[in-house]
């Protein structure tokens, strides 16, 4: 009786925890933490789900289920039909000690970066706003340009240095060299963001498509019409 009781317990467990709302492809590269909602918008895994929730992603330790940090959802609850964690991206530094969250919506997204510190806490790490400082590039009126953009973690260099994409959508009225689409590169720290250099295409603006510099030389390169 015992044993069947026990045997109960187990299965329950294992059909609990697999219900967890895990965020796809959100496992540390040491394969210990991955990050889960703690509530969504699926309600056969969340059926407490109510349209004012409160949502967070929660980094977990994958084997015992603690929570490292747990972070506010801080997307468009309503954006879409989709459960949150389809819209979520996890993206972990090779050691495994500092990662990156980008929430894509519809026209937006938005990101957020956390590293651990000395006492082994994961802590918020503040990007930084300062697009001139980022880009080399004044801040554009946002008159010309679309009411969309995306600024994303696209991942993690060879290095360990963050790779931060800055993506604006330009109006045929806008004009200029900025290209309006920058990978930036930054060392993360507990404390600090350092930027170590500012990849772009050289080129201008001409009603409402990318023209690059090569291709006004002559080269291959095709205009690139914005979306």
């Amino acid at each position: 009786m015992k044993i069947a009781i026990l045997f109960a317990l187990l299965v329950n467990s294992a059909i609990a925890y697999a219900d967890v709302p895990v965020v796809p492809e959100s496992v540390s590269p040491d394969g210990k933490i991955h990050a889960v909602m703690d509530v969504d918008r699926d309600p056969k895994i969340s059926p407490e789900w109510k349209g004012d929730s409160f949502p967070q992603i929660e980094i977990t330790e994958k084997a015992t289920g603690r929570v490292l940090v747990s972070i506010s959802y801080f997307g468009a609850v309503g954006d879409d039909a989709r459960p949150l964690r389809e819209h979520v991206k996890v993206s972990w530094r090779p050691d495994s000690k500092a990662f990156g969250i980008t929430i894509n919506d519809r026209f937006y997204s938005s990101c957020t970066v956390y590293a651990r510190n000395k006492k082994g806490k994961f802590v918020s790490v503040r990007l930084p706003t300062n697009y001139e400082e980022m880009t080399g590039f004044p801040t554009p009126d946002v008159e010309f340009l679309r009411p969309r953009g995306r600024d994303t973690v696209v991942g993690w260099d060879k290095d360990g240095r963050l790779i931060y994409s800055i993506f604006l959508v330009p109006l045929p009225s806008f004009t200029g060299n900025d290209p309006l689409r920058h990978r930036v590169y930054f060392e993360v720290s507990s404390d600090k963001m350092k930027l170590v250099k500012v990849d772009h295409e050289e080129g201008k603006w001409r009603g409402g498509n990318w023209i690059p510099s090569n291709a006004e030389q002559g080269g291959s390169g095709q205009p690139a019409t914005a979306e």
